[in-house]
């Protein structure tokens, strides 16, 4: 597993360029969700009674929230702005998957392989993309429903939970799962090599490559709670610091995650042959 681990830095340190495009990609959106969240939460948080003057201040400004929510559409734009953003970013996604395995599949090539990449394999990528992204979701046809009927049900949240729990953690295990399958393919897309032929080779391996990235989410989580840590006691201008950066910790992860688990699918395949 080290040699895997090693062989991913090995490669993240020849292709810094491409951390810093994933870095200032994650930075922008995360200033615009930012921007666009204290555009709307903070007017509202204004006006929310606090110290109240009566004890029947805080349930009418709850019952007038409410009241918009369910007898107006002055949510629309803000709505229509999320869904927008979610099909732009879903949108870019494969794009940036493209230029990322591409020049992880191809190391020694001279020049930008990343805007190469795009370039050259985006098409399969937004193919692979789209099919994994309709599939993912395609449980939430039943799962939502059922969770709705659940929440007017249930009259507590120990017995919501203990209903919904469950099928939400198969559906997340087996969507990791899931994902991986097509993770191969999209090494396979990367190499010019066949669908069956990568995911035979992933699956071969399929259990050094999930242990690896069980390895990498833990790492971000142990990151994540660092900088949440710290940020919660060096308030101010420290803590946004730390928030922003952040994302760049998390693109080294995920480049080095991705390259680690590719280097076990190469393996794979170079033996089956």
């Amino acid at each position: 597993m080290k040699a895997y681990i090693r062989t991913g830095w090995d490669w993240l340190k020849e292709h810094v360029y491409i951390w810093v495009i994933l870095f200032l990609y994650q930075l922008l959106w995360g200033f615009f969700v930012y921007r666009f969240i204290d555009g709307i939460v903070l007017p509202v948080l204004l006006r929310y009674p606090n110290p109240a003057p009566t004890e029947m201040s805080s349930q009418l400004f709850l019952i007038e929230s409410q009241f918009h929510l369910s007898k107006t559409n002055d949510y629309a734009p803000y709505l229509w702005i999320v869904v927008g953003c979610m099909a732009i970013r879903m949108l870019l996604t494969p794009f940036i998957e493209a230029g990322l395995f591409y020049a992880i599949a191809h190391p020694r090539q001279s020049g930008l392989t990343f805007f190469q990449g795009i370039k050259v394999v985006w098409k399969p990528m937004l193919l692979l993309y789209t099919i994994k992204t309709v599939l993912l979701l395609a449980p939430a046809y039943w799962f939502v429903p059922y969770a709705a009927h659940v929440l007017t049900t249930k009259s507590t949240i120990a017995s919501l939970l203990a209903s919904v729990a469950p099928f939400v953690l198969i559906w997340a295990i087996c969507g990791w799962i899931f994902h991986h399958l097509f993770l191969f393919m999209q090494f396979g897309a990367a190499s010019e090599l066949s669908l069956l032929q990568s995911v035979t080779a992933g699956v071969r391996r399929m259990l050094p490559i999930l242990g690896l990235s069980l390895i990498f989410m833990g790492l971000v989580l142990v990151i994540s709670l660092l900088f949440t840590t710290a940020a919660m006691f060096w308030t101010g201008m420290t803590a946004l610091i730390l928030q922003q950066a952040f994302p760049a910790v998390r693109a080294v992860c995920k480049m080095w995650g991705v390259s680690a688990r590719y280097a076990i699918w190469q393996e794979a395949n170079q033996q089956s042959k």
